[in-house]
């Protein structure tokens, strides 16, 4: 099904859309599925997406040209490159609206958002920007953070277990009541320039 400008879809599955580098403006998507669909470098100006599925889709390098995600599920995509701040999070920000299970994330940035709630699962999130973003009580766990940078966030109440690769400076994030396995906190003691003996 090809999808036009300033129209409505509702309760469509999308199965290998092409739609890489295009322009859609002004459509609405309410509980819509998109399966194995190209949307890479494509830009959404203005768009809302309500309670849509997105499954092993590629998305790298998507814009968002304030469209609003609400209620949002990425499983299994390519989300590289992606700068989410584009986004319209509106007061829907007051929890995440968003939520990735197996992802690729990588090089894309949440810079100063609130999206407490968040939920990476089992992602793989390299170099992405978490600065002065609140991400309290989000859930992390199985994620590879390699490279990416936390500076001022807030990780208040945030499940990392089994998260790796991560660097967190303890002086300069929020880490109250967050979980961590126990060899994979180590990582955090990296930040205060101590020696760990036997």
């Amino acid at each position: 099904m090809p999808i036009s400008n300033h129209n409505h879809y509702y309760d469509q599955q999308f199965s290998t859309l092409q739609l890489a580098g295009q322009v859609i403006k002004n459509t609405e998507f309410e509980e819509c599925t998109f399966i194995e669909c190209d949307l890479s470098q494509a830009h959404f100006k203005t768009c809302r997406f309500i309670q849509c599925n997105f499954k092993n889709c590629n998305l790298s390098s998507i814009k968002w040209g304030y469209s609003s995600l609400e209620n949002v599920s990425f499983s299994h995509c390519k989300l590289n490159s992606v700068q989410w701040g584009d986004a319209d999070w509106g007061a829907l920000s007051i929890n995440a609206t968003v939520s990735f299970n197996s992802c690729e994330l990588s090089n894309s940035s949440f810079f100063e958002l609130t999206l407490k709630s968040l939920k990476l699962i089992h992602c793989f999130a390299k170099n992405v920007d978490f600065r002065h973003a609140d991400l309290k009580q989000s859930k992390f766990t199985g994620t590879d953070f390699r490279d990416s940078e936390f500076f001022q966030t807030n990780l208040t109440k945030c499940d990392f277990v089994g998260a790796t690769e991560f660097n967190i400076d303890l002086n300069n994030n929020v880490l109250a009541g967050a979980k961590f396995e126990r060899f994979e906190a180590l990582n955090l003691l990296t930040s205060l320039n101590i020696e760990l003996c036997d």
